[in-house]
């Protein structure tokens, strides 16, 4: 998991940020909020962040002197503005002190789960192979390797009814004569992800290997693997693989 401090003055937009976020999706876990740029810092020496996802203007330490003293302190880091503040002077000044991205503020549903993950994973530093560089991006679980024969079963349904529109936990359950709440609890226990957000993650790796026949059209992507609403899918597409459908259609993860 990667690990993710916010800071951002307004206690709100925090909370929105956390909350409206599909952080489990892209494999992402907040660690810790701050509200001003000095409790970041004191908050970065208890947590190590991978990712600080910043504002730029707060009071005591802006976003600008926050980003400088945890990138030299902390290299690896990778830091994102977000800003309502739409000014060159602001993006020069943190291009140049090596904050990896920069977005406006209110920004749309899907835009920043696809800036971490262009952030994580579409950089000079990703794996060399397109098949590595997929499974870094949506990673996707074996069931040979997968002890618990419940949890088996159900990736094995996955596979096989992923393209059903009315897919459900329900039928899952159903197909396997346990309860809801008892294989949703066995799934999440042995892959620490939720039934619904690996079934979102075969359903796009499915669409990535569709979307490779240029020929295929990105509403027909969408219906084969699950989609009703062509709007939804892309969002769901760019939040996990960085980029919208025909944006990754025309030129790949490149």
């Amino acid at each position: 998991m990667t690990t993710v401090m916010i800071v951002d003055d307004e206690k709100l937009v925090r909370m929105g940020i956390k909350e409206e976020t599909d952080w489990d999706l892209i494999g992402c876990t907040v660690v810790a909020e701050a509200s001003n740029g000095e409790e970041a810092l004191q908050l970065a020496e208890e947590t190590h962040p991978d990712l600080v996802i910043s504002d730029i203007r707060m009071p005591r330490m802006d976003g600008i002197e926050l980003a400088g003293k945890l990138l030299e302190k902390y290299p690896s880091m990778k830091v994102i503005f977000l800003t309502a503040y739409n000014e060159f002077e602001y993006a020069r000044k943190a291009v140049r002190i090596g904050v990896s991205d920069y977005i406006l503020k209110p920004f749309q549903d899907g835009e920043l789960e696809a800036s971490v993950q262009r952030l994580l994973h579409l950089h000079p530093n990703a794996p060399a192979s397109v098949k590595e560089l997929e499974e870094t991006l949506v990673p996707l679980i074996n069931k040979d390797t997968v002890s618990n024969r419940y949890v088996q079963t159900a990736l094995a349904y996955i596979e096989d009814h992923f393209s059903d529109p009315d897919f459900s936990i329900g039928k899952l359950a159903d197909s396997m004569g346990v309860s809801n709440g008892h294989i949703s609890r066995l799934f999440k226990s042995e892959l620490n992800l939720g039934i619904n957000n690996y079934l979102t993650r075969y359903r796009i790796r499915k669409a990535m290997d569709y979307l490779k026949d240029v020929q295929m059209k990105v509403y027909e992507v969408a219906e084969i693997t699950g989609y009703q609403d062509i709007a939804y899918f892309s969002n769901t597409f760019k939040k996990l693989v960085g980029k919208s459908p025909s944006d990754y259609q025309a030129k790949g993860l490149n």
